[in-house]
């Protein structure tokens, strides 16, 4: 037996406690149709040079904190990968915030998130 996906409004109420709430709704509603998409591609603007282009791919996910793995791509950098894992909430709360802020960038929480937990990782500064 395999089961479905939930409504839109069955993830609605499971994610909006972990998301802002109902305030957030219309931008929730929106992250949630791209969540099982699994991936967001995105320009992180550069002063006086070219924009990082990337790609976010995501492992589906039907409830608020359940893990994600997630692998992030610059596409100037080929191959190499930036593997991570986070709640889906987590993940769901930066693509609200996309739709949000109206342009196709990953918030700076993002990236802060990222780069601390790869140190936190690795150890190094």
């Amino acid at each position: 037996m395999t089961l479905s996906s939930p409504s839109s409004d069955a993830q609605l109420a499971l994610f909006a406690p972990y998301c802002g709430g109902l305030r957030r709704e219309q931008s929730l509603r929106h992250a949630l149709e791209q969540l099982p998409l699994g991936q967001f591609d995105g320009e992180r603007v550069r002063i006086g040079s070219q924009p990082h282009r990337y790609l976010l791919t995501w492992s589906p996910a039907n409830a608020p904190l359940q893990t994600c793995r997630c692998e992030l791509r610059f596409h100037e950098q080929g191959d190499q990968l930036y593997p991570f894992e986070c709640p889906a909430h987590q993940l769901l709360d930066w693509l609200m915030q996309v739709v949000e802020a109206g342009r196709q960038d990953l918030p700076d929480s993002f990236w802060q998130w990222l780069l601390l937990e790869q140190i936190e990782e690795d150890g190094s500064p």
